[in-house]
């Protein structure tokens, strides 16, 4: 079977050595810029969702080690507990290994495991590009990938979605080879990819079950049914994540919790909603890149645009399903940027067939490499001034010293601070309650919940040693709360950026 109908010649990359000797400088140069700033706090790029996996990595650290002092063993198992079941703790589980390993937790670990799960992506949307186009599109749709300033950024942090974005063009780019070669061999190792990204994040069920719809329609349903293999594929597919699901519903219970405030589809009718999501493809990837891809996505033809489609469609059906965080969390679009690389690959090509026709083609190669090299540099210049520009250093020195102030306790604090007290709970070991906040509060509206802010702020103090505000700004406008507190309970210390108060104590 033929790779691509727009299978042609290379036009840039005529010498295959070239080809190798750009790709190995590609790879050194994406793992060096996410490997710059290594030892920086993991508080870059959205640090609420870092520290997340921060707490259930260390839970699952001190729970490895029984030597570790029990005091840090009991209040690292309460933060463990505390974070909500989101997805299996994959990532989590192999940074609290090399914890272990080593003797120590070491931030810097899962920055480098994500970056190098970011760059085995890019391998499999390079293969699956030169699959269905060349290599000289490829590269292209591999510079993208690796060096798209979001993507860098985002790609160094300690969060599941690098690894689940790997997977994804890992599972695509077997998909294509299982329906070239249609053997038992890749149907085992398309099933076992494909389980293996909707396990470490199911929301990847939408692209890929979409993908794989395209090719059996593109095969024929009736032939692809009959095929014991496509059967294999899908039990692999979806055994994973369905024993993982109801396991947490129906015998661990921790699951249930997890589809609440996840579903507005009160939101599609607005106009507002389309624009917000166009606003965020602008700011991750660039609208004019997104088009160029649609573009190129068009010019496929037969299964190669039957795989990507069904991609594409999978991602607007994705989004349209969680459509509040869609327009509200950047990074619910890493999955599209594998995507759109994919399409400019063809939409690359088409530019190098025309290349291949003008009179000053011999020229137009050399400058087009100094271009290529151009862009990357100063992609790779913006991404490190601004990675110079930002040092979290310090944090760790403020919280733990908090920390310290308020003593050690299993009995958790109220708090009002930045991402939900998580700074002050891992850095200062305490164990922290949040108040709401204007998110939360607006999510809940949308859902059409009605807080009652009196009464939950009395709860969230009951049974607390102490109500920390560490984010005076913010503090400052709950007035109602300010003047409760001041009123009703001793300030028990103050100091740069915060204010304790003594909720066991009176006035």
């Amino acid at each position: 079977m033929e790779k691509s109908e727009l299978m042609q010649k290379n036009w840039f990359f005529t010498d295959k050595r070239i080809l190798v000797v750009a790709l190995l400088l590609v790879f050194v140069a994406a793992l060096g810029i996410r490997l710059y700033d290594l030892d920086d706090l993991p508080l870059d790029f959205h640090p609420t969702r870092q520290l997340f996996s921060m707490f259930k990595a260390r839970g699952l650290y001190y729970a490895m080690n029984p030597g570790l002092p029990e005091w840090q063993r009991e209040i690292a198992a309460v933060q463990f507990s505390q974070s909500a079941v989101i997805e299996p703790p994959v990532l989590e589980s192999i940074v609290a290994l090399s914890y272990s390993i080593i003797g120590r937790e070491e931030l810097a670990l899962p920055r480098v495991f994500s970056s190098l799960f970011w760059l085995a992506g890019g391998w499999f949307v390079f293969l699956l590009a030169r699959r269905i186009t060349n290599d000289d599109a490829a590269f292209v749709s591999l510079l993208l990938f690796l060096f798209l300033p979001y993507g860098v950024y985002a790609s160094r942090s300690f969060q599941p979605d690098p690894l689940m974005t790997a997977l994804l063009a890992a599972s695509t780019w077997a998909l294509w080879r299982w329906q070239e070669e249609a053997t038992e061999k890749w149907a085992l190792t398309t099933g076992l990819l494909l389980g293996a990204a909707i396990f470490v994040k199911n929301v990847m069920v939408f692209p890929l079950a979409f993908s794989a719809l395209g090719l059996v329609l593109a095969r024929g349903l009736k032939v692809s049914l009959k095929d014991r293999q496509t059967w294999l594929v899908a039990a692999l597919a979806v055994l994973p994540v369905a024993l993982f699901t109801l396991y947490g519903l129906f015998v661990a219970d921790f699951l249930g919790g997890q589809f609440g405030l996840r579903f507005f589809p009160n939101l599609w009718g607005e106009l507002a909603f389309y624009l917000r999501w166009k606003g965020q493809w602008e700011y991750v990837i660039g609208f004019g890149t997104v088009v160029m891809a649609a573009i190129g996505l068009l010019l496929l033809r037969g299964r190669a645009f039957a795989l990507l489609a069904g991609l594409w469609l999978g991602y607007f059906i994705y989004g349209m399903t969680f459509a509040y965080h869609i327009i509200t969390h950047d990074y619910y679009h890493l999955p599209f940027i594998p995507l759109v690389a994919l399409g400019l690959a063809p939409a690359a090509q088409a530019l190098f067939r025309a290349a291949e026709n003008l009179s000053h083609e011999k020229l137009l190669r050399p400058a087009l490499g100094i271009l290529l090299a151009l862009i990357i540099a100063l992609n790779l210049w913006t991404v490190r001034v601004e990675l110079a520009r930002q040092d979290f250093r310090g944090d760790a020195a403020y919280w733990e010293g908090l920390g310290k102030v308020l003593g050690p306790s299993p009995v958790p604090v109220a708090i009002i601070a930045q991402d939900y007290g998580g700074r002050l709970a891992y850095w200062g070991w305490q164990p922290v309650q949040s108040w709401y906040t204007d998110g939360d509060l607006a999510i809940r509206e949308l859902a059409g919940i009605e807080v009652d802010q009196s009464t939950s702020f009395e709860d969230l103090l009951a049974d607390k040693r102490f109500f920390v505000a560490a984010q005076l700004e913010r503090f400052d406008q709950q007035t109602e709360i300010k003047e409760y507190l001041y009123h009703n309970y001793p300030v028990f210390a103050e100091g740069r950026g915060y204010i304790i108060f003594d909720l066991q104590g009176s006035k």
